[in-house]
């Protein structure tokens, strides 16, 4: 949440002149017994996006405007993570705007709930009760923006991700440097070289550490015949996609921290 707010609220005041106004209000929609559903609206006086522009805008790699880009530095990534990320939640980003009259940015987002005021663990994942200061991730993911989303979510649990774009640089990575990776997340379908072959081919190599690496697939392919190709290539575990960052959360405790 703390990740779709800086990225929302680093557009508005990108876009927004001086003495203009950026507004943050979060609003009760629903309260159940054990779940809240919240919603979140970021608004600006800022330059506004006409109705063609919002079309693309929560595409990654897309600048609405190349003069956009030149006057304000650009948008980068952080509008299409911020719908990736609040997607994953269950959730929807949705976008008012009128060129030159500003624009609002919503979205809901249900949370788990409790009378104490303890959230239920398994309802919300919350990286920072997780510490994972001094571990190295290696990532092999072929997608910038999946690869900037596992960042941007396990940041708050404080482990270094390196990420690797294919499964030949994944072999490389971990050969240069072995004793640096505490875990793999191993995308399967990948170019250039898939997640089984950089798997057989880690477990190849002559270091110690490639053999007892922990090794985690990722991949849509949930079938038992799935898992079991994974597992017969050398991979420890197994998480579907899209991920579930509470199993992700607990693969990483299960496999860095014994």
């Amino acid at each position: 949440i703390s990740q779709v707010l800086n990225n929302l609220l680093s557009n508005a005041i990108k876009f927004t002149p001086e003495q203009g106004e950026i507004e943050l209000c979060f609003k009760l929609e629903e309260q159940q017994e054990e779940r809240l559903k919240i919603n979140v609206t970021v608004k600006d006086s800022g330059i506004g996006i006409t109705p063609e522009q919002q079309v693309k805008i929560f595409d990654a790699f897309e600048q609405v405007d190349g003069s956009i880009s030149r006057s304000y530095e650009g948008t980068g990534l952080g509008l299409s993570i911020a719908w990736n990320i609040v997607n994953l939640m269950g959730g929807e980003i949705t976008i008012e705007s009128e060129a030159g009259k500003g624009t609002v940015f919503s979205f809901n987002m249900m949370l788990g709930y409790c009378a104490d005021g303890h959230a239920r663990a398994e309802e919300v994942y919350a990286c920072e009760s997780y510490d994972f200061s001094g571990k190295t991730l290696l990532l092999a993911e072929d997608i910038d923006i999946n690869q900037e989303i596992v960042k941007a979510i396990l940041q708050e649990a404080h482990v270094n991700v390196v990420a690797a774009a294919n499964g030949r640089e994944t072999v490389q990575y971990f050969a240069e440097n072995p004793e640096k990776y505490d875990l793999i997340f191993m995308d399967v379908h990948m170019p250039e070289m898939d997640g089984y072959e950089a798997t057989r081919r880690i477990r190849e190599l002559e270091n110690p550490k490639a053999k007892t690496v922990p090794i985690i697939a990722m991949t849509a392919n949930v079938f038992k015949e799935d898992v079991e190709k994974c597992l017969a290539a050398g991979m420890n575990d197994h998480i579907g996609k899209p991920l579930d960052f509470n199993m992700v959360l607990q693969k990483m405790r299960q496999y860095i921290i014994k």
